[in-house]
């Protein structure tokens, strides 16, 4: 027998072993389809759960009863400081004033500077202090009010110093948004922590916010 007669017999039997791969792969596209269709989609969050700042009412640097529903539709950045501090104070407040001047065509942006000594900050107390450092008293507010409220605020509302002592208070800056829910925290000493509170806090002024905590946490 020649070779070619060989191969013309076997040619057959090389093609026939190969017939059963298309119905293979249809049956495993039918269970990837089947599997698509029955499985329930993972809700996966991108965005770090802080919380919502809770309620609250305290007192102006004018005097006025202030609470958190005259910010609600605003971004805002919180700090607690006393107006005595010797320490990081007139650092973190020369830092709120440079905010101030970045956003200050953003009519849809506060600032909120919270005393943790509010027996010796009165009103009329923080008031002078804001001047010092060129507050816009219509933007940039200052609170005083009930120590055991301004502490409870702090430790767990906003989650930060120390519970036993509000005196020892946090050097964070805490970005909120428009629905009151806590949206960052920045180191107040780190120049690397400013320049990403004015980056995110531009984004959340946006309305883009969410895309960045995806790329940053994911």
């Amino acid at each position: 027998m020649s070779n070619l007669e060989k191969d013309d017999k076997v040619t057959p039997f090389k093609f026939g072993k190969w017939l059963w791969i298309p119905g293979f792969m249809a049956v495993v596209l039918l269970g990837l389809q089947l599997t698509k269709n029955t499985t329930p989609p993972v809700k996966q969050s991108t965005e770090p759960d802080y919380g919502t700042v809770p309620s609250f009412e305290l007192f102006d640097q004018l005097g006025n009863t202030f609470t958190k529903d005259e910010l609600l539709g605003d971004v805002w950045v919180v700090d607690f400081v006393f107006t005595t501090c010797a320490g990081p104070c007139p650092v973190m407040t020369s830092q709120f004033s440079e905010l101030q001047d970045r956003f200050s065509d953003q009519e849809d942006f506060r600032l909120l500077s919270i005393s943790v000594n509010p027996e010796y900050d009165t009103p009329e107390v923080l008031k002078r202090y804001g001047d010092d450092y060129g507050a816009d008293h219509s933007r940039w507010t200052f609170l005083t009010g009930d120590r055991e409220k301004i502490r409870s605020l702090a430790w767990e509302g906003f989650h930060v110093g120390k519970e036993e002592d509000p005196i020892f208070h946090s050097t964070y800056f805490i970005l909120v948004d428009k629905e009151g829910k806590i949206r960052g925290y920045y180191i107040s000493s780190e120049k690397n922590e400013i320049e990403r509170l004015w980056t995110d806090t531009e984004l959340l002024l946006r309305g883009h916010f969410s895309f960045i905590l995806q790329t940053r946490y994911l």
